[in-house]
């Protein structure tokens, strides 16, 4: 029996916290990215020229520093996205297995997440929660059928 593939259908399930993340990340590139760019402008101002500007070579260093950044955040904004992701999407599974259980309809079977999600040690221990609520419905149901 060949093992099923998940497939990622929807990347973005809960938007505040993903795009919370992505934005963080950004802010703290170009935090970075600031920093360093200062610290270059200064030593290629001041340092290396001994006050002479070099002016159309400090523009092309500062336009290739805004390009390397731009393409930088582009590259930070998809993999904020993907990994934010493996961070949520275990907790959205959980969030609707619970919300089943709470409504009757306990799911059977050990719960499992995909290989590279966060949280993969939970799984183990929602599945032996979602066991015990089980037995503990079905004890309530036979001390029901008694009465």
């Amino acid at each position: 029996m060949e093992k099923e593939k998940i497939v990622r259908r929807k990347y973005i399930l809960d938007k505040p916290f993903q795009f919370g993340y992505v934005i963080v990340m950004i802010l703290l590139q170009l935090c970075v990215a600031v920093v360093v760019g200062f610290g270059m402008s200064y030593l290629y101002l001041f340092v290396f020229n001994d006050g002479k500007i070099a002016y159309q070579h400090n523009v092309t260093v500062l336009l290739q520093w805004a390009i390397l950044v731009g393409f930088s955040s582009l590259v930070l904004i998809i993999w904020g996205l993907v990994y934010s992701h493996r961070i949520i999407a275990p907790i959205h599974r959980m969030r609707i297995l619970l919300r089943s259980a709470a409504s009757g309809d306990i799911p059977s079977g050990k719960i499992a997440f995909r290989k590279n999600d966060c949280f993969k040690g939970l799984e183990d221990d929602l599945t032996s929660c979602l066991e015990t609520m089980e037995r503990y419905r079905q004890g309530w149901v036979k001390d029901e059928q008694k009465s």
